[in-house]
Order: C-alpha cells, then sequence, then structure tokens
C-alpha cells in the first residue's frame, strides 16, 4: 500500500528514529560488553551506528550500479519467493522438531516446560477444566485439552500443538507482507520467524503466547485487507460490510485479550493511504466510526452471551472479564527478549533502521507510513510489564516487517533513478551508432564527387567471375540442296492391309 508523506509523517520518522537509536545503543553495548571487553561497553553503543552508515551505503550503492547494468526477470523473482518459502516451512519444522527431541530427553527441559495452563488441560477421569476468568487463558486450555484427548497426556502433544500454532503464525504472517508490501518484505518476515531461537523457543512455553499470535495476525490480516480494499475503492470489502465485519472480529478478540483493541489503530491508513478514486474526508470517519461501533458491539454482545451462558449478570460478567487486568503492574522495561539473542536482534534491527535515511532520501509517497506507525506506538508498551501474557513474538513481528521494508526500500528504491541511467545509456550508445553511420555515408559521398571529376575516368575492378557471352542469331543453311520433287517421305498403304507377316 501506498501512503503520502505529509505532517504526521515527520512526527512519526522522528519518534522512530529515537526508537532506532535507544535499541541499537543498547544492543552495541551488550555486544561489545559480550565479545570485547566490559570497561569499553559504551564504546560498543557509539560504534555501531557508523556501522550502520558503512552497511546502509554499501548496500545501496551496489544495489543500484547491479540493477542498472542488469534486471531480474518476474519468473525468476517468483522462483526465488518459491525457494525462500520452502526452505523456510521446511526447515523451520525440522529446527522446531530437533528442539522439542531436546526437551523430551531432558529432564529438566521437560520440568521448564509444565506451567499451570498445562496442569488444567490435562485429562483426568472424572474431572473437569476449571473455567478462567480471563478468555484467552480459558481459550487455550480447552484446545489444549482438545489435543491432549486425541495425542494423550504429555510434554509431546503440548509442544506438537506449539508446533502447529507457530507455523500457522508463519503462514499468516507471510501472508500480511506480501499484500501489503510485496514479496522481499514478505521473505525477510518468513526467513525472520522460522529460524529465530527467540521464536523456536516458544514451543517449549506452555503458554498462550502462540495462539494470541496466530489470533492478532489473523485480526490484522482483516483489517489491513479492509484498508487496502476501500483505498482501492472496491465497494463490498471495502465498504461499510467489510467495515462491519472488521468491527466484529476485534470485538471477540477483545473479549479474549484486551491487546486487541490495538487493532483500531490501524485504521489511520483510512487517512494516511493514497486512494485511487477521490472520496470526502467524511466517507472515511464514517467507515472509521462503523468499524468501532461493530466492535464495541460484538464485544458486549459476546460478554452478554458469556454472562447468559455462566447464569451471572451482566454487570458481574463485565468485573470477572476486567479483573484479571487490575492485577498488571509495571515493573520497568523488559529488554530480557532483546538482550537473550542479541546479534540476532542486532541483524534485525540494522536493516530496519535503513528507513531512517530513505525518508529523507524518498519523494512524497511512501510504503512504510503505516507500520511505522504501529512500532511507534507499540514497541514500547510490548516492552513494558503491562500484559496479561508476554507478547514478544508480536514485537518480532513488528520489528521482521520494518527490516523487510527497510531492505526494499534500501536495495530496490530509486527505479527513476535506474531507468534515467538505463536511458541515458541508450541514447548514448545510439548516438554513437548513428554518428558512425553519418560518417561512413559522408566519406562515400566525398568518393562519388571525386569520380564524377572531368579528366578522369573511373577505373573499374575486372570481374574475375565468368560471365554468360551475348546471345547472336545465326541462319542455317546446306551445301546440297534437295528438289521439290523429292521431299515427299509418306508411304501409301492398303486399307486391307492388317500388317500381319505371311
Amino acid at each position: 500500500m501506498t501512503y503520502r508523506k505529509n505532517w504526521f509523517s515527520y512526527v512519526l520518522w522522528v519518534a522512530y528514529a529515537g526508537l532506532c537509536v535507544m535499541l541499537l545503543s543498547y544492543i552495541g553495548y551488550h555486544i561489545y560488553a559480550g565479545y570485547v571487553a566490559l570497561p569499553l561497553a559504551r564504546l560498543g553503543a557509539l560504534i555501531i551506528f557508523p556501522v550502520l552508515v558503512c552497511v546502509y551505503l554499501a548496500l545501496r550503492l551496489s544495489s543500484q550500479a547491479i540493477r542498472k547494468r542488469h534486471s531480474v526477470s518476474l519468473y525468476a523473482r517468483a522462483m526465488l519467493e518459491a525457494a525462500v518459502v520452502s526452505i523456510s516451512f521446511v526447515f523451520g519444522l525440522l529446527y522446531r522438531l530437533r528442539v522439542l527431541l531436546y526437551s523430551t530427553f531432558d529432564s529438566a527441559a521437560i520440568e521448564s516446560v509444565t506451567s499451570d495452563y498445562y496442569g488444567r488441560a490435562l485429562i483426568r477421569a472424572g474431572e473437569q477444566i476449571e473455567p478462567m476468568a480471563h478468555g484467552l487463558s480459558q481459550l487455550y486450555v480447552s484446545c489444549l485439552s482438545t489435543v491432549f484427548s486425541f495425542l494423550g497426556n504429555g510434554v509431546t502433544s503440548a509442544m506438537l500443538f506449539q508446533i502447529i500454532l507457530q507455523m500457522a503464525a508463519m503462514l499468516l504472517a507471510f501472508r500480511i507482507a506480501k499484500k501489503t508490501a510485496r514479496r522481499l518484505p514478505a521473505c525477510v518476515v518468513l526467513l525472520s520467524l522460522a529460524f529465530s531461537d527467540f521464536f523456536a523457543g516458544k514451543i517449549a512455553v506452555i503458554d498462550p503466547e502462540c495462539l494470541y499470535l496466530v489470533l492478532y495476525l489473523l485480526g490484522l490480516l482483516v483489517i489491513l485487507s479492509f484498508i487496502k480494499d476501500y483505498l482501492a475503492g472496491k465497494p463490498v470489502l471495502g465498504g461499510l460490510p467489510g467495515a462491519v465485519f472488521a468491527g466484529v472480529l476485534i470485538g471477540v478478540l477483545t473479549y479474549l485479550e484486551l491487546w486487541s483493541v490495538t487493532l483500531l489503530f490501524f485504521l489511520v491508513g483510512l487517512f494516511t493511504g493514497k486512494r485511487e478514486r477521490e472520496d470526502s474526508i467524511y466517507g472515511r470517519i464514517l467507515h472509521v466510526f462503523m468499524t468501532v461501533v461493530s466492535c464495541v458491539g460484538s464485544f458486549l454482545a459476546v460478554i452478554g452471551a458469556d454472562a447468559a451462558f455462566s447464569h451471572v449478570s451482566f454487570e458481574r460478567s463485565v468485573r470477572v472479564w476486567a479483573y484479571p487486568y487490575s492485577l498488571i503492574r509495571w515493573n520497568g522495561f523488559l529488554f530480557d527478549m532483546v538482550k537473550g539473542d542479541l546479534l540476532f536482534w542486532a541483524l534485525l534491527i540494522l536493516p530496519a533502521a535503513f528507513l531512517v535515511f530513505e525518508f529523507l532520501r524518498g519523494g512524497r509517497e511512501q510504503n512504510y507510513t503505516l507500520w511505522l506507525f504501529a512500532c511507534v506506538l507499540f514497541t514500547p508498551v510490548l516492552m513494558m510489564d503491562l500484559n496479561r501474557i508476554s507478547y514478544g513474538s508480536i514485537l518480532l513481528f513488528f520489528w521482521s516487517m520494518m527490516a523487510g521494508l527497510g531492505l526494499k526500500n534500501c536495495l530496490l528504491s530509486g527505479q527513476a533513478e535506474v531507468m534515467r541511467a538505463k536511458i541515458q545509456e541508450i541514447n548514448a550508445s545510439a548516438g554513437t551508432e548513428a554518428l558512425q553511420e553519418v560518417k561512413s555515408a559522408t566519406e562515400m559521398a566525398e568518393k562519388i564527387v571525386e569520380a564524377e571529376q572531368p579528366g578522369e575516368k573511373p577505373r573499374y575492378i575486372e570481374n574475375p567471375l565468368p560471365v554468360p557471352k551475348k546471345h547472336v542469331k545465326r541462319e542455317m543453311d546446306y551445301d546440297h540442296e534437295v528438289s521439290e520433287s523429292a521431299m515427299h517421305f509418306d508411304i501409301e498403304i492398303v486399307e486391307e492391309d492388317d500388317f500381319e507377316l505371311n
């Protein structure tokens, strides 16, 4: 999707640049302290910025030079995408199976896998699952208990369920990235989720995080599809029916987990996006209003259905839903998710920081304004201990998306400059050929003029090949004359003669 650059984009750029500086300084400090020397760790926070500039310039200049001389066909791009998808899903699955085998053979790892969710989901004769106030936790325990009913109680069954959820999340993340940013960011997001130790290690943590990632990405896919269809001018999916459907889904997800309400913030794309057909600002406000109203209505409807099913009042059902969130307290920023895999996060945030330079170099249209808004708004909250469950995988998805957009804009932007260089090269080569043709024609004309000057006859080169001689008509004549009377050669035949020999 394409977004116009305006004053809101500059505000986002300043906030995003500050966020990148903070994260890169933290990563550079701890990498230098862990691999070089602790007393000089502050130097690492400064060295990472020259590294960022050098890597950005090297990638951008080399890609420009290559694109001016060579071009990749659509078939080659499709084959490369298919290879990345195959490698990510096949080897990503094998990588997770390896983690599963390692965890099942280690008794200490098995003890770390088990949790309160695992204990509640176990199938026991004559016992039922104890209900939980948190909707997402209750849904996760019910799903895990269903898996146990098919595969049997055990850590292996729970980890297989986590693997299935992660593969589904990878598929949804790839679909979202390709729908909104095309091939390269989608491949970066898929590779990041497939081979991240941080994300793969979640299969050994039996909690609702992986399930919620799938649900959150599903809601994100729906709301982004609605925004894209609206900007494309589609009357149904991009109109009021699409807004109502997206709002109803977000309302249900908000009942399961309060963080789902952040999906409504993506509606800012209706105002920042480039619409193919002009419309009024009131139309966009109407669609936002219908989405929010549908979200609130579906949320209240689910609360009412829960109250009717539990045989309690509506007010009590609301209090039960809000109770888990009343226990949350802020305990500071959680950089542990970044500190646990510094090199991976460095490789992720460095290309994401390319957008800081691309914003200044780019034109009036961009393809990352909405993601810039989400990353700036959600990253500080996701790093705080203000959530019912851990959302590190959602943070990983957002920064993988920013890394993919950074690489795409660094490597593939400046298409006008590349085309201009190719046109100039074609014109230069065409001009040289034309000049040579004019020169050859001038030399030939001079030779003709010299040959036509009086007093000199042109000297022709004798043809070495044999040529046919000129035909001369001849009359036939004979020395012996025959008289006219002797010019009779017919033989008389009798009519009764049957030409039989006697």
